[in-house]
């Protein structure tokens, strides 16, 4: 009896994968474009009329990251400072604000994009 239900279970939990990868395959829309064969005739191989934009510089780059790195720092000490000041105000209960728990997640939001610059640098 216990290997009827295990493998009732076991063909419904397949059932069930097999569904959700039939109806997420369905959702993905129409494929994508295969690239065009660029064309021989002209010298770097691309058509004529595309115009490709010019490479950012690296460093330029860099530095604007820097910038971007460093307003999201400063943005980020004001948050937690905030935040702390809130913290001492509030009494001691066993439930927080709910302006304290948003002003968290906006500090975990900004952290997590300040961690991501820093790795893409």
């Amino acid at each position: 009896m216990k290997t009827d239900r295990r493998f009732f279970l076991l063909g419904l939990a397949v059932t069930l994968a097999g569904t959700r990868v039939f109806l997420s395959a369905g959702q993905r829309g129409p494929a994508p474009k295969m690239p065009q064969i660029p064309d021989a005739s002209t010298p770097s191989g691309q058509p004529s009329d595309v115009v490709l934009p010019p490479r950012a510089d690296p460093k330029v780059q860099l530095k604007e990251d820097q910038k971007t790195l460093r307003r999201d720092v400063d943005h980020l000490l004001q948050l937690a400072k905030d935040l702390k000041e809130e913290a001492d105000k509030t009494q001691e209960t066993d439930v927080l604000s709910l302006s304290l728990v948003r002003k968290a997640e906006e500090i975990e939001k900004l952290a997590r994009q300040i961690k991501d610059l820093a790795r893409a640098a």
